[in-house]
């Protein structure tokens, strides 16, 4: 029986839900039943009844065994049991006879739900509704009587007033008279009574002044503090609503413009003490939001309207203070007496009381008052803020101090920058700043440590944000005060502060590690900081640079994440600082003979970027390291390692490339210096043996980049990227180099300037250096680190399309400056489509002689190019002979292209004349 006790729960279950689903058909089904009853008339015992619902039908195994159906008897009629299963319906036939079976348990409960929710509606509307529409039209008529009796003129004032009073205390007293035997109609008439008195105290004192101010005061107080202990008895929102509104209402129905705020606070004050107390007792939340919504629109108002900073600000703090207080402090009692201690409604009705506290405070703050208040008003803050972190951690959790940390320090950073004067704010300013960052720092780490319901990351962003807030309002205040040769001293005071305490906590508590770790960031981040704030220059750069590689090589071989962590920062840190140093030396140039004009390899920078690379090497082989575990995935220790191999490498890169511009720079102001006739085409010139150095350089550098990496590191991405910027390299040595060799030429040819054999042989020594480029383009086209990415052949294309690009452009430009240093004319037109006949011819050959279609498709474009160029540039404005000779040179060349294709054609295209299947990679590979 135990084995089969979850398949009977589940069947169960599931009868209990097709029987509640039968509910939803029965008012279809007894309209119908109705309907059928008026079309067929009167009913006779021979008809055939309607089924009547059933709602619950057993088990078949928790009938009786006398209740089961027995094989029928033969003297009897045969009995059929129809059973309906869509609607539960179940009649017997006998004969022809259909009788109903008893009503069912199901049809018994079903009929008396539909009962009770009709007698429920139906008492709604007799007890509650309609009493409720009878007090207002009761009230509309006699507002209608009062009227046509006042503009008739058939009553007095007085009479006017007397009646109304009557008429609402008779309400009153015919309510209590009626409450023991008609409770809720008995409250909708007192709720009308109460009403009634209150405009006919405002009509007897504000029209027809029948009464003085006070006595009309006096009896609206009466009057609200009845409606709510009437509220109480009859346990009624609506009244308590009334007797708010009434009590909100009151002073400014009965206002004489006096100003008087302090008898209008005071007395919201007390009406909001009776009322909410009142939903507290009886846990009416509305009368809450009802309440505060009231209290704050009032205060806005008037100090919108009335507030002066020099009057009011003192009684301004206090009442701000006690409302806040109030609703506070019922939020908390609401919380505490909810049955659903999860409920958010309680925490966000203190999270909008705590946010329009601060922001009337950030108001307040943005007025001008007397230094002397200064104190006031912040001691005031700082009271307001241990409040809520004492009570807030106890019974709201710590949202609410998130509210006090942010808004307290905004508020504090907007008087700093809008308010604050060096000479009246010298001490208040330092003062309060502390007292922020003691309140919120103890605050913040006791909780966590007594309570540990901070996570590590709202722990480590409040202690660090308030640290650093604290640190960066102390070095403002110092600066703007003439301390400034204090600050390193203030800076590390704030670190041994941090490591005093995280001494005490590890005592203390030594299982709060995630404690120990901030502090532990902030007495690193202090003493890293203190570096660039106590030396200048390069130093910070070294200092960064090596505590980086400390830290890091710490955290990772001794397994202490923290370490690790904080060494990102420091080398973000140091790399900001490298370029800063960079940046600042550039800057510093002069064309004076100084310091600033560093000399080559003799000089802050280059020592710098050597430490640096040398740190950032010694992080990228600690991380390589397989023997240490790193505390993030393997797959992120390797983007790391490339990360920081790449910036290492940029600037060893850089370091020497500014050496050179080092070089050329203290070139030209030397040149300067001893010669004043020194003009622009020497700068010229050396800028652009400058550039030629440069790329020659840097041709150098990647073209070792590749050889260590196809030798050593095996990276594809080294490989990608190296061989990437030695084709942009090629680039910019065909383009800007190839203008400086010409421009270098001009220079030397004119001897019109202090022009060496330099401008000359630059070209011949970049050439060196761009064909080793390309012979490790050549290596790196072929390795498999490239092959795996791209297709063998698509890389063997690249790199032909590479160097017959550049030997083209390179060819061309070379022969025009040759026929330029030899004096030959028409350089442009006459040598230029010699060479490039000559250059497809060649490519024709090879083409044939390696089977490779591309390069003789190449060759075909280019005498396509030389022959348009023959025709439209070149014959213009040509003597006769040099046309005679580019016409004869290119005829003959196009001749010998013709017939190197027929007599190869088997060759190229094979016996049937098509192309040869090989590609032609092989045979360049052999």
């Amino acid at each position: 029986m135990a084995d089969n006790q979850p398949k009977i729960d589940q069947l169960e279950t599931r009868i209990s839900e097709l029987v509640r689903t039968q509910i939803d058909f029965q008012k279809e089904i007894s309209a119908i039943r109705k309907e059928l009853a008026s079309l067929r008339g009167p009913i006779v015992e021979s008809e055939i009844s309607m089924p009547a619902p059933a709602q619950y039908v057993p088990p078949v195994e928790s009938l009786k065994s006398d209740e089961r159906s027995v094989p029928p008897d033969q003297s009897e009629p045969t009995v059929h049991r129809v059973e309906t299963p869509n609607f539960g319906y179940s009649y017997e036939q006998t004969g022809h006879t259909y009788e109903r079976k008893p009503e069912s348990e199901f049809e018994r409960q079903f009929s008396a739900y539909v009962e009770n929710a009709r007698s429920d509606f139906e008492k709604f509307i007799g007890e509650n509704l309609i009493s409720k529409i009878g007090i207002i039209v009761l009230i509309i008529g006699v507002g209608i009587g009062v009227k046509y009796s006042i503009d008739n003129e058939l009553i007095s004032p007085l009479t006017r007033i007397i009646i109304g009073y009557i008429f609402g205390f008779g309400l009153v007293g015919l309510a209590i008279k009626l409450k023991p035997k008609y409770h809720n109609f008995s409250a909708a008439l007192i709720s009308g009574g109460m009403a009634i008195m209150y405009f006919v105290t405002y009509f007897a004192y504000s029209s027809y002044s029948l009464i003085t101010q006070s006595s009309a005061f006096a009896l609206m107080v009466m009057f609200t503090a009845f409606t709510v202990a009437s509220a109480g008895v009859y346990n009624r929102q609506i009244i308590a609503h009334i007797g708010l509104v009434g009590a909100y209402g009151v002073p400014f129905l009965l206002s004489s413009d006096s100003g008087n705020y302090i008898v209008l606070f005071s007395y919201m004050t007390i009406v909001n003490l009776g009322i909410l107390a009142v939903s507290l007792k009886r846990r009416w939340e509305p009368i809450f939001f009802t309440a505060s919504g009231f209290t704050w629109l009032i205060f806005l108002g008037w100090f919108s309207a009335r507030y002066e900073a020099g009057n009011d600000l003192f009684p301004t703090l206090i009442f701000l203070g006690v409302f806040f207080a109030i609703f506070f402090a019922v939020a908390i009692i609401q919380h505490e007496t909810n049955e659903n201690r999860e409920s958010y409604r309680d925490l966000g009705s203190a999270l909008a009381t705590t946010f329009v506290f601060y922001c009337f405070c950030w108001a307040i703050a943005d007025t001008s008052f007397p230094g002397g208040r200064v104190w006031a008003f912040f001691g005031y803050l700082t009271a307001a803020a241990v409040a809520i972190c004492l009570v807030s951690f106890r019974y709201l959790g710590r949202f609410p101090v998130y509210f006090a940390f942010t808004f307290s320090w905004l508020i504090y950073g907007v008087w700093f920058v809008d308010r604050y004067v060096d000479e009246e704010h010298r001490v208040v300013a330092p003062v309060f700043a502390a007292v922020f960052f003691a309140v919120f720092y103890a605050a913040v780490l006791g909780h966590r440590l007594i309570t540990r319901e901070l996570t590590f990351i709202e722990n480590t962003g409040l202690i660090l944000s308030n640290a650093f807030l604290f640190f960066g309002f102390g070095y403002a205040i110092m600066v703007r005060n003439g301390f400034d040769e204090y600050l390193g001293l203030f800076t590390v005071a704030n670190g041994a502060l941090h490591l005093g305490v995280a001494s005490l906590v590890a005592k203390l508590r030594d299982d709060a590690v995630d404690v120990i770790q901030v502090l532990t960031i902030l007495v690193l981040t202090f003493g890293s900081i203190a570096i660039p704030i106590q030396f200048d220059g390069n130093v910070v750069t070294m200092i960064w640079a090596a505590e980086a590689a400390i830290l890091f090589w710490y955290g990772r071989t001794k397994a202490v994440p923290l370490f690790e962590y904080f060494s990102f920062p420091v080398m973000a840190l140091a790399t900001a600082s490298m370029l800063l140093d960079w940046g600042i030396a550039f800057s510093e140039r002069t064309l004076e003979v100084s310091e600033l004009n560093r000399q080559p390899l003799a000089n802050s920078e280059l020592v710098t970027a050597i430490v640096f690379v040398t740190a950032f090497a010694f992080i990228f082989i600690t991380n390589r390291d397989d023997r240490f575990r790193p505390p993030f995935p393997r797959e992120l220790a390797t983007g790391f390692g490339v990360l920081v191999a790449s910036v290492g490498l940029f600037v060893l890169y850089n370091a020497f490339r500014i050496e050179i511009s080092n070089y050329f720079h203290l070139r030209i102001v030397e040149m300067f210096a001893g010669d004043a006739a020194v003009g622009y085409r020497d700068q010229t010139d050396n800028s652009y043996l400058k550039f030629a150095w440069q790329l020659n350089y840097t041709f150098a550098f990647l073209t070792a980049l590749i050889a260590v990496n196809l030798r050593k590191t095996r990276s594809q991405l080294a490989a990608a990227v190296g061989s990437g910027l030695t084709c942009a390299a090629l680039f910019a040595f065909t383009t800007i180099g190839m203008f400086a060799f010409s421009a270098l030429m001009g220079s030397y040819l004119a001897a019109e300037t202090n022009a060496g054999q330099m401008n000359v042989l630059i070209r011949y020594i970049s050439y060196l250096f761009a064909a080793a480029a390309i012979a490790a383009l050549y290596f790196s086209s072929r390795d498999e680190l490239l092959t795996v990415l791209v297709p063998g052949k698509i890389l063997v294309y690249i790199f032909e399309g590479i160097v017959i690009s550049v030997t083209f452009i390179t060819a061309s430009c070379e022969l025009v400056n040759l026929m330029a240093q030899w004096k030959v004319p028409d350089s442009s037109k006459l040598g230029l489509s010699i060479l490039w006949g000559i250059y497809a011819l060649a490519l024709i050959v090879l083409g044939i002689a390696w089977k490779k279609k591309h390069l003789r498709i190449i060759a075909i474009v280019i005498l396509a190019i030389t022959l348009i160029k023959l025709f439209l540039y070149d014959i213009a404005d040509l003597d006769t002979i040099p046309k005679t000779i580019l016409f004869v040179t290119l005829g003959i060349t196009l001749l010998v292209i013709s017939f190197l294709y027929n007599k190869y054609k088997v060759v190229m295209f094979g016996v049937d004349g098509a192309d040869d299947s090989r590609d032609g990679v092989d045979a360049a590979d052999a």
